[in-house]
């Protein structure tokens, strides 16, 4: 390069410390920018499960209710161990009234192995009903999903759960109630 185009070593090396300082700059805030997504998507993935049991919410009292049930309260529950210092099991929700309690597992995807785990689990919640608060009251149990595998419906209305289709029309809730005399009472 010649000093007629203006341009000296130092310019030219003063040019490239400032580009790559550009550089260094963007590939901080570019760094900066994928990590929030990766923490957005992360949260979307952990956040699935709660847009699908937002999704049941509105209408599952009235629904269950339909069938002969009186719920008045609904949540998730966490049932701790307060003695041991842990966590028994997590139910996605509970419907409860004072005489009676609905434990529902609410998956996106419902599959004979997630039926078999909420069957563990209600066994579980009768075994320590006294921590569970479940102690003289009737248990129901359903499970839910927006797609649901025909043999884990099937094991599900044997095994004497109600099976909750969640629809995207306006209906929204489907419930299949299993044969009264297979209604679970855990």
């Amino acid at each position: 390069m010649s000093e007629k185009e203006g341009l000296t070593f130092e310019k030219v090396w003063t040019m490239f410390q400032e580009t790559n300082r550009q550089m260094v700059e963007s590939d901080r805030h570019i760094k900066e920018r994928l990590d929030r997504l990766d923490k957005q998507l992360g949260y979307f993935g952990r956040s699935l499960g709660d847009v699908v049991e937002l999704l049941l919410v509105p209408g599952i009292c009235e629904k269950m209710n339909a069938f002969g049930h009186s719920f008045t309260r609904i949540g998730p529950n966490k049932i701790i161990d307060r003695e041991n210092k842990k966590t028994l099991t997590e139910i996605d929700l509970m419907l409860e009234n004072g005489d009676e309690a609905m434990a529902v597992e609410i998956k996106t995807d419902l599959s004979v192995k997630w039926v078999n785990r909420h069957l563990e689990r209600l066994r579980l919640l009768r075994k320590h009903e006294s921590i569970t608060g479940l102690k003289g009251r009737v248990l129901y149990a359903a499970v839910a999903g927006i797609t649901i595998d025909e043999d884990a419906k099937e094991l599900a209305l044997e095994s004497g759960m109600y099976v909750i289709s969640m629809m995207e029309d306006e209906e929204r809730l489907e419930v299949d109630a299993p044969a009264q005399g297979n209604l679970g009472r855990w």
